[in-house]
């Protein structure tokens, strides 16, 4: 194996070095093409593609040359892309039954008449189980994304723009959700007041985080507002909701991403088959 591996950069020598005689740009240019083509033949695909970048980098002007180099990076692209696409579509099923099995739990709610993107929501959560309390709610969009909304239930308002969820000295807390921002609610019924704040920053995944790391303990949730705040323990139905919405939009992101890398790879492959078809 020692002496193949010594094999090209001999020939290289050997070429540029024969006798006294310089080698013209399209003799340098063929001698990179045929260590090319060698590699390539040996499955040393990434040093073979070195060579073709050599070729177009330092020879510019050889065209016939960089046009046979080129169809080997094209057939090297090609096989890349068949490789990607047989691990990103087995992946990409092993992530979909992890999903399927995970959206048991949740109900789907889409108004198609006013929305582009439906949500999951954790069953327990759904709003006619929680009419006439304050609570947080978690939610995961069809897209992937994970939200977290706070609903207010009171006499008098507070009008409440953010959330803070605290276990002693240590927090987390959401993004301030201004009025007039189109995630900020309020309505009132049977004498209640209703205020929902929608939270849709990376914030999210932090809060996620911490009562995951604290489910075990009491965390203490403040809605905080311009007209007062509101204070109350968090309760193990929403822990728990707040873990698994958490956890099925890392899946469902994951299972978009394969999505896509997949239908790119398949784009891809038709480019690069056209192309050698076409020369």
């Amino acid at each position: 194996m020692k002496v193949r591996l010594i094999a090209f950069p001999i020939l290289i020598l050997l070429l540029f070095s024969c006798g006294s005689k310089k080698l013209t740009d399209k003799e340098q240019a063929q001698a990179h093409l045929e260590i090319a083509q060698k590699l390539f033949k040996s499955n040393k695909l990434n040093a073979a593609k070195i060579q073709i970048d050599s070729i177009n980098k330092l020879f510019p002007k050889e065209v016939s040359v960089r046009k046979k180099a080129n169809d080997i990076f094209t057939q090297i692209q090609l096989i890349e892309q068949k490789k990607n696409l047989i691990y990103a579509d087995s992946l990409f099923k092993i992530r979909k039954v992890t999903l399927d099995s995970m959206t048991r739990n949740f109900s789907f709610e889409k108004d198609e008449k006013y929305e582009d993107v439906g949500n999951y929501i954790y069953k327990s959560q759904r709003a006619e189980n929680n009419t006439g309390r304050t609570y947080v709610k978690a939610l995961v969009e069809e897209t992937g994304t994970f939200l977290l909304s706070s609903i207010y239930c009171g006499a008098k308002p507070i009008k409440h723009f953010s959330t803070k969820f605290s276990v002693g000295d240590l927090l987390a807390e959401t993004e301030t959700v201004p009025d007039g921002s189109g995630y900020n609610y309020t309505y009132n019924d049977n004498g209640n007041t209703y205020e929902n704040v929608i939270y849709r920053t990376d914030a999210n995944k932090s809060i996620a985080s911490f009562v995951q790391q604290n489910a075990k303990k009491p965390i203490l949730v403040t809605l905080t507002g311009k007209s007062g705040k509101k204070t109350y323990t968090l309760s193990e139905g929403e822990k728990k909701a707040i873990s698994e919405a958490y956890n099925l939009s890392v899946v469902s992101s994951d299972v978009k991403k394969l999505e896509r890398v997949i239908n790119v790879s398949k784009k891809k492959i038709i480019l690069y088959e056209t192309g050698l078809a076409q020369n």
